[in-house]
């Protein structure tokens, strides 16, 4: 089956057309995720059901001018891949040694002192921090949740860690 035609039967949404497109395209799909992510089976499986998905519901956004549709949908795979490592590494937990670098302290703090070096912000900041370094949200979440643009949110964390990296004794960059 030739692409043109595989294309039309996805865009009608039809099932026969994406268990072609599955037997013609999965390999090409898993083949661009393994070599971005490695060959980690669960996650691998679990990320080309989502591309997949996309693709189907996306078909719309493919621009044959732009490139053939096996490197679109190689694409596809490709970004779904690193949407899930980053979503992988976002809900890893955070220990104090990684809160602790964040911040650029010099001394040694334990888990119990979090709160006494949060309290040197104002609540807003304490808040963000709370939820950035500690419950392990993500800048886009925050942002949503305090309605405030991505970049000024990382302006808002980089003078806040600056002022703690002051009051916990390191020096002003």
């Amino acid at each position: 089956m030739d692409d043109r035609k595989l294309i039309s039967g996805i865009k009608k949404k039809k099932e026969s057309y994406l268990i072609e497109f599955i037997d013609i395209y999965g390999p090409v799909l898993k083949a661009s995720i393994i070599k971005t992510i490695g060959n980690r089976k669960e996650l691998v499986n679990e990320i080309l059901n989502d591309s997949l998905l996309a693709i189907w519901d996306n078909i719309d956004s493919f621009d044959e001018n732009r490139s053939s549709f096996k490197n679109w949908c190689a694409g596809v795979a490709k970004y779904k891949a690193i949407d899930a490592i980053r979503k992988e590494n976002r809900h890893k937990s955070i220990n104090l040694e990684d809160i602790e670098e964040a911040i650029g302290t010099y001394k040694d703090y334990s888990f119990d002192d979090s709160e006494e070096i949060l309290g040197l912000l104002n609540d807003d900041d304490k808040e963000i921090f709370r939820k950035l370094y500690i419950e392990g949200y993500s800048y886009d979440d925050i942002a949503k949740i305090k309605e405030i643009p991505k970049d000024r949110l990382y302006n808002r964390v980089s003078r806040s860690k600056k002022k703690l990296k002051v009051e916990l004794g390191g020096r002003h960059d």
